[in-house]
């Protein structure tokens, strides 16, 4: 390669990644991957950290427009998750969606060691509704659920 492909490359890499272009790209790559930071943004985009720092500096209109991007990106994806944990009969996607989107009372509760030995009344209705719940189960997390039940036995 003669300097003055190199030297061409190199000015057609500096007009490749300008302001304007970074910019649009982010955001482009932002609605179809949805990346979670702005660094595997970054990653999508294919310049270096240094090459969009020096063109998007933090705290520019820009840098906070994109930010903003991302935010709004993350914020549809955990709407999208919520709704998929709602929709859910799984007891592990119910427990994670409790423990992602509960108030303190309810992380706190999960958290709790539960005394099985209580005096406490029973009602037939939801002990029916957690046997068919257990019905649906998979056999993986049905060997889960009695792993755990030996476990509170043995305590």
């Amino acid at each position: 390669m003669y300097k003055s492909d190199k030297i061409d490359k190199v000015k057609k890499n500096n007009v490749r990644y300008t302001k304007e272009y970074l910019l649009e790209k982010s955001l482009k790559v932002i609605e179809e991957h949805s990346p979670t930071t702005i660094d595997e943004m970054i990653s999508f985009i294919g310049c270096s950290r240094e090459t969009f720092y020096k063109k998007i500096q933090v705290n520019s209109k820009e840098y906070e427009q994109i930010f903003n991007a991302i935010k709004l990106a993350k914020l549809r994806v955990s709407n999208k998750l919520k709704a998929k944990i709602l929709e859910s009969d799984n007891p592990t996607l119910i427990i994670s969606g409790i423990k992602l989107y509960g108030s303190d009372e309810d992380k706190q509760a999960l958290n709790q060691n539960i005394n099985v030995n209580a005096n406490t009344t029973v009602n037939y209705e939801d002990v029916k509704k957690l046997e068919v719940n257990i019905n649906k189960l998979s056999i993986e997390e049905q060997r889960m659920l009695n792993a755990l039940l030996d476990k509170i036995r043995d305590e």
